[in-house]
């Protein structure tokens, strides 16, 4: 079969590439920013479940004794008021981590970039002498004399304070320490185990089962937030004004809703129609062995030993 001439035809493309915006930045909004962070979360949460499975020594413990003893660390981590026994306790977490074959690379990251620095941005006031008095540290300004309105006062000069430093530093490993042992429990156990777990220490079956749907329709909510967003951009020429913009924004928070609460109710159907009833049962039964009680006590002698030392 022979080519049309039309098709036999060299023309200049379409379209060429300027050179000189090849070691240009490309500026990427806001939004855009944000789902590529929202999506880079869901799948590190999804390629986190390569750890469960691993031969370390978390992954060896029953998931109800695993549970208990970290909830116990957590616990813990409230009582301390001395800075260096909270660091000490955030290295028994790296430490298990570490026996559990978790890389630290993987979980230092995903725990000092969420909540700690937003509790530290929640402490930011607590480190100014206005707040907590005491030796100053560092100078910010100076008003050039007191200020008094009613009960409160104002310093003279506006400083960061020791004790506030102590305070905001104690204030941010708390959580970092306490969200270090939360996510090694997320990370050695298969989410199946810890709800059973949950029901097993006799937790409301309606707290485990709304836990249990949170977790799945977060990861296709916003896997849906993504998709429809991409569409939209796929198809606009040009931006639109911030109003307009904006109405578009509501118009698909009223129409996600809408699509949550029709999923919601298509798998509850789905799930009763197959014999679920609310309780969460898994192939692996639950044992408790001579290994498990090993842990235990090794865990509560350290505690006790930190409570005795940070008091």
């Amino acid at each position: 079969m022979m080519l049309p001439p039309w098709f036999q035809q060299k023309v200049n493309p379409v379209y060429e590439p300027d050179p000189a915006l090849a070691n240009q930045k490309i500026r990427i909004l806001f939004l855009d920013r944000s789902l590529r962070t929202v999506a880079g979360l869901m799948e590190g949460f999804l390629f986190a479940e390569q750890y469960s499975p691993k031969d370390g020594i978390l992954q060896k413990l029953d998931p109800r004794v695993k549970l208990i003893t970290l909830l116990l660390w957590v616990v813990l981590v409230s009582l301390l008021h001395s800075l260096p026994w909270v660091l000490g306790l955030y290295g028994v977490s790296l430490g298990l981590a570490l026996l559990s074959r978790v890389s630290l690379s993987f979980f230092i990251p995903r725990v000092w970039l969420v909540l700690p620095l937003f509790a530290g941005v929640v402490a930011l006031p607590a480190t100014l002498n206005l707040f907590t008095p005491g030796e100053s540290a560092v100078v910010l300004f100076s008003l050039g004399r007191e200020y008094h309105w009613g009960p409160y006062r104002i310093p003279s000069e506006i400083a960061l304070s020791w004790p506030g430093i102590h305070v905001a530093l104690l204030l941010v490993s708390r959580v970092g320490t306490a969200m270090s042992f939360v996510l090694l429990l997320t990370l050695t156990t298969p989410w199946p185990n810890i709800l059973k777990a949950l029901r097993s220490l006799r937790v409301p079956m309606i707290y485990v089962q709304t836990l249990g749907m949170t977790l799945r329709y977060l990861l296709l909510l916003g896997q849906i937030v993504q998709d429809t967003y991409l569409a939209k951009k796929s198809r606009t020429l040009r931006p639109q004004k911030t109003r307009a913009e904006q109405q578009w924004v509501a118009g698909q928070m009223g129409m996600l809703f809408k699509r949550s609460l029709h999923l919601s109710t298509e798998v509850h159907r789905a799930m009763v129609a197959r014999g679920y009833q609310g309780e969460v049962r898994i192939l692996f039964p639950f044992h408790l062995r001579a290994f498990d009680g090993l842990f235990a006590g090794v865990c509560a002698a350290l505690m006790v030993f930190f409570i005795w030392g940070g008091r």
